[in-house]
């Protein structure tokens, strides 16, 4: 299975070149925080309709009020795409967990303090093949530019050790734009953009 691994595209997906897949994966921050677009996750289902891929998956991001608003219970936000939350789904044999929160970030949307994530890391199953996250785990493709300081959530990082996906794909740290193995687990930082940055960073492709 090809899969096209993409994130942060805050309102400028359109910029971006995609590959033909069989899955799309956006791991979060579609949106801007304060986004002026009368509707955003209309406009984002559209072009998920219009991407070359088979299926697509998403979660959301720290900017992603507009999918932190909606009310329990309420119908997807994409017809034209797999919105997890907290959950999982199986496509072409694989499965694939998503889960959106973040540490540090008060006032912004799906934050959540430590005891809160552990409770969201410790729902994570073993066994699954792609963990996406909106944060990278600590210490993984999660260094801002100009800084040594670590970005991703230590206890997510501690979670890994027991769940242990083939595949874990994040952004969040714009910066943090890569790939890495490590042990059993391929890592990427799926950041389509540098921050403030409008020329697009190449999706990531990768076959499982």
């Amino acid at each position: 299975m090809r899969l096209c691994l993409i994130a942060d595209t805050h309102g400028k997906h359109d910029y971006l070149l995609l590959p033909e897949a069989d899955l799309l994966i956006h791991c979060g921050d579609m949106c801007e925080y304060s986004d002026p677009r009368p509707d955003p996750l209309g406009e984002m289902d559209d072009w998920f309709k219009a991407a070359p891929a088979k299926d697509v998956i998403c979660i959301a991001g720290n900017h992603d009020r507009s999918l932190e608003r909606r009310s329990p219970g309420s119908s997807p936000p994409f017809p034209h795409a797999t919105y997890l939350e907290d959950s999982a789904t199986t496509i072409g044999g694989l499965i694939v967990y998503g889960s959106p929160w973040c540490p540090n970030l008060p006032g912004f949307a799906f934050y959540a303090t430590d005891d809160e994530l552990r409770e969201h890391w410790r729902k994570i199953p073993e066994g699954i093949d792609i963990l996406v996250t909106h944060t990278p785990p600590h210490g993984i493709l999660d260094t801002p530019s100009r800084s040594r300081r670590h970005l991703g959530c230590p206890i997510l990082l501690e979670e890994l050790k027991r769940i242990r996906p083939r595949l874990h794909v994040f952004g969040h740290v714009h910066a943090g734009y890569g790939r890495k193995q490590s042990g059993d687990t391929l890592f990427v930082n799926a950041a389509s953009f540098s921050t403030g940055g409008h020329e697009p960073r190449p999706p990531w492709v990768v076959e499982m």
